[in-house]
């Protein structure tokens, strides 16, 4: 066999390697930059004044999402995004939620004393947590606004695997829900996956606070 190549292949396959590691180059900078602003502008947002936040990146511009008190609280969410070096443009959808943040205090203040758990890598809920279900059950029957159900993980393993336990993980609990008496049409499941940590990933400590279910309180009528 010949394996001999003429300059023009040899040359078409440089160009084409040069190619594929300058987008390896950029994707990867880009990733690095949208995790960099995704911290920074959590740490930046997160305060006592809102109910809840999240935050998606998107190159160097921000969605905001979340539930707060009052306008101000909302605007001040924005403001302290907008700080943060590097962040281009804000599309802040944090909802003004009023009275409904009752219902979100009532949840957040359970779910500090405890926590829903899996079996290992599943999406089944451990027979330890029926109770809590139970409980969370009960506050949302008193609740009058539309709740998602939010999935999270640590960064273990491949990202989209992780979103698709996270989405799992909350279908699961929301169908426990339904079945104590909370209406279908009050819950939406969502699953984030390994995209908002709350602690860090490099402890084991942060990976097992960042593996958690969610109850935010989205406004409105459900």
């Amino acid at each position: 066999m010949d394996f001999r190549f003429s300059q023009f292949e040899i040359l078409t396959a440089a160009g084409t390697l040069l190619v594929c590691l300058f987008f390896i180059c950029v994707f990867t900078e880009v990733s690095a930059i949208e995790n960099y602003l995704g911290s920074e502008v959590s740490g930046a947002v997160d305060s006592d004044d809102l109910y809840w936040s999240s935050v998606e990146v998107d190159g160097q511009a921000v969605i905001l999402t979340g539930a707060a008190p009052d306008v101000p609280a909302r605007n001040a969410a924005r403001r302290r995004a907008a700080e943060v070096f590097g962040v281009t443009s804000i599309d802040n959808r944090i909802q003004v939620i009023g009275e409904a943040g009752t219902c979100q205090t009532q949840l957040d203040d359970y779910l500090s004393r405890e926590t829903i758990n899996f079996k290992s890598g599943k999406a089944e809920v451990s027979e330890s947590s029926y109770q809590v279900m139970a409980m969370l059950a009960m506050i949302l029957r008193s609740c009058d606004s539309a709740i998602e159900i939010a999935g999270h993980t640590d960064d273990k393993g491949d990202a989209e695997i992780n979103k698709l336990l996270s989405q799992r993980r909350a279908d699961v609990v929301a169908k426990h829900m339904v079945r104590h008496g909370v209406a279908a049409a009050q819950i939406r499941a969502r699953g984030y996956g390994e995209s908002q940590p709350i602690a860090d990933n490099s402890t084991p400590e942060g990976r097992t606070a960042n593996r958690r279910i969610e109850f935010r309180v989205l406004g409105g009528a459900a």
